[in-house]
């Protein structure tokens, strides 16, 4: 892991102060030369471990992609699926044929290994009907998707590819704002920065209550909030109250829209005093 700016300067100087032939440069100060230089220095080894870091994550990444049969392998086997598409099968392998046309209409997908059941559970899911959204797979295409990894998978792998539609969200809070702000405006910036945060989650990533807070605490002319009581929804089953954070079940989540449930609903606007 790469080390901070004032790590690697730290370091820097101590070396000098353990070398009786730089004696003379015992100076720390950020303006002498040899500060500049030790800094300088610093700041280049800092950005040359940075890179390696990133380097090493790409590789390691793509190493999970390549190797048949992980579970990253079968995530990126999931967005190579064409709609309508035969596979064939032959010396190089289980593959689509040269020049098929069929959709690539899988636009996220994770695959993860119950430790207990020992079922490998494959997410996935489509591009809304507006641009920034996710969808579920129609039943059509679901089973389509289940008989290409009965294809493709791996012998003696319990495997259960789902595609639901979006986890839903219903934040209770208190917002406190700076009264001489235009309240409407602020309560359409403040449903959109909870939105945007949910928007911009990776799929199958985690819903911190921090998070929301944060969202909220960014926009422009709020002052406080209080997370009076956040759920969290999984298709028609009933709400769990969120203590810290939450796991979707859908791969995605988005702000609830039934009656009574919408931020319009739940969200409190209290001058702050």
């Amino acid at each position: 892991m790469a080390r901070t700016i004032t790590e690697i300067l730290a370091s820097i100087q101590q070396a000098r102060a353990n070398t009786p032939a730089l004696a003379e440069f015992k100076s720390n100060s950020a303006t002498s030369l040899m500060g500049l230089w030790s800094y300088i220095t610093a700041v280049v080894h800092w950005a040359h471990e940075v890179l390696w870091d990133q380097h090493k994550a790409d590789v390691d990444a793509t190493l999970a992609r390549a190797k048949p049969g992980t579970a990253g392998w079968y995530a990126e086997q999931a967005l190579l699926f064409q709609e309508g598409d035969t596979l064939v099968a032959d010396d190089a392998g289980i593959h689509y044929l040269a020049g098929s046309t069929g959709a690539k209409i899988i636009t996220r997908a994770v695959a993860i290994e119950n430790e207990l059941s020992g079922k490998l559970f494959i997410k996935v899911a489509t591009d809304g009907p507006t641009p920034g959204t996710l969808a579920a797979l129609t039943p059509a295409q679901l089973t389509q998707v289940r008989g290409y990894f009965d294809r493709k998978g791996f012998a003696g792998v319990r495997k259960e590819v789902v595609s639901r539609a979006a986890d839903r969200l219903k934040v209770e809070a208190e917002v406190y704002y700076d009264p001489l702000i235009n309240v409407p405006a602020l309560q359409l910036l403040v449903q959109a920065a909870v939105q945007r945060y949910l928007a911009n989650l990776e799929f199958n990533g985690l819903v911190y209550l921090a998070r929301i807070e944060d969202a909220i605490q960014s926009v422009p002319g709020v002052k406080d909030v209080k997370l009076v009581r956040v759920s969290a929804r999984a298709g028609a089953g009933a709400p769990k109250v969120i203590s810290r954070f939450y796991e979707t079940e859908a791969g995605y989540i988005v702000t609830d829209e039934a009656a009574g449930s919408t931020l319009v609903d739940t969200l409190q606007f209290l001058p702050h005093a």
